[in-house]
């Protein structure tokens, strides 16, 4: 059973493919399961044999996610319909052994957010480390526009975050956000693109809270640093700098030689030189998600973040690494929604106790 299971899931090449093979062997296992359930002992668990169907491999790696998918399979399975007759779910995290050969899943791209950065802070774990963190506020993130491939060639979600008055914007600016919003819809202060999958797409005026990302998980933070002015080499690039006494006269800061003699007669394009500094857009990949608050709409990443208070940032699921937690899309319901404060659990690589008294 588990041979024709991996044989045919890599058949799945587009994604209506896929979501007919899931919902074929979700009705295949279910029948597997029930008549293996006449026949075999009381003792049989058909519940982890439903879930090890679709994730056999995953034997041994906790109950509770094995039982939380299975339960929303049936459920998906109960309403008549398969994974593509759904208007949403849970990203699924790929098992760790496996995952690397399988490769870095596509199918689900989600929209991102635009957060404004409050500052940095710290916490203190269960383990009593301290737990840097930077704190991002989502502020009446919504959403303005949704293109489709069929009118603007792509799919994507254009997300404003706060608002302005209008009689500070011209008309053509106004007219964007009366056209897909309505005539009284508010202005967004900031305007966002995120390109997404077909299947993580967000209807116009929908709003994207904090809880659209999940304690655990890793993001992709981008917004603009700081900008220090024209600066010198030692504090643009690190430079050494000249020797501090000896004879030095007047170069002590100086980067030295920039080039060489007759030939080439030339300093060579991309030479580090003093510059303007800063102000330059940089990204920030795989930060942890420590905290969400869903009340105050706050997102505490750890590590930090580009730009200063009161600047813009936006956050995104990471491109480059696995996530360990499943994640809702395109994004949680409205029935779903946390009402309480969450934090993600402390790692055991910066426990006290195990790295000095064992």
């Amino acid at each position: 059973f588990f041979f024709w299971q991996r044989r045919e899931a890599p058949m799945a090449t587009t994604t209506t493919t896929m979501r007919l093979g899931l919902t074929s062997l979700l009705r295949r296992s279910l029948s597997l399961a029930s008549s293996l359930e006449s026949k075999a002992s009381s003792s049989l668990r058909v519940p982890n044999l439903v879930t090890s169907s679709f994730h056999g491999y995953r034997q041994g790696h906790g109950s509770t996610f094995e039982r939380s998918l299975a339960t929303s399979m049936l459920s998906m399975e109960q309403q008549g319909g398969g994974v593509g007759m759904m208007e949403g779910g849970f990203i699924e995290p790929r098992d760790p052994k496996t995952r690397k050969r399988e490769g870095f899943p596509t199918a689900h791209k989600r929209c991102g957010a635009v957060a404004m950065k409050c500052g940095m802070t710290r916490e203190w774990d269960a383990n009593g480390v301290g737990v840097p963190l930077t704190v991002l506020w989502l502020d009446e993130n919504k959403v303005v526009q949704v293109k489709s491939v069929e009118k603007e060639g792509h799919y994507a979600v254009q997300v404003g975050a706060s608002s302005r008055r209008r009689k500070r914007l011209n008309k053509a600016v106004v007219g964007h956000y009366v056209k897909h919003l309505g005539k009284e819809a508010e202005v967004s202060r900031k305007v966002v693109e995120f390109k997404v999958t077909e299947n993580c797409l967000l209807e116009g005026g929908k709003a994207i809270n904090a809880d659209h990302f999940v304690v655990g998980q890793l993001v992709d933070v981008q917004g603009t640093t700081r900008g220090k002015g024209f600066a010198g080499g030692m504090k643009r690039h690190g430079m050494k700098g000249g020797p501090a006494s000896h004879g030095t006269t007047k170069a002590h800061r100086t980067i030295g030689s920039t080039g060489q003699c007759q030939d080439p007669g030339r300093v060579f394009k991309g030479k580090k030189m003093p510059g303007r500094m800063g102000g330059k857009t940089c990204t920030q990949q795989k930060l942890l998600v420590y905290k969400v608050d869903p009340v105050h709409n706050l997102v505490y990443v750890k590590g930090q973040v580009p730009g200063g208070k009161g600047s813009y940032v936006t956050l995104v699921d990471s491109k480059i690494a696995f996530q360990d937690v499943a994640l809702p899309y395109p994004t949680r319901a409205e029935e779903g929604r946390q009402t309480e404060v969450t934090v993600a659990h402390a790692s055991m690589k910066n426990n006290p106790f195990e790295r000095y008294y064992k």
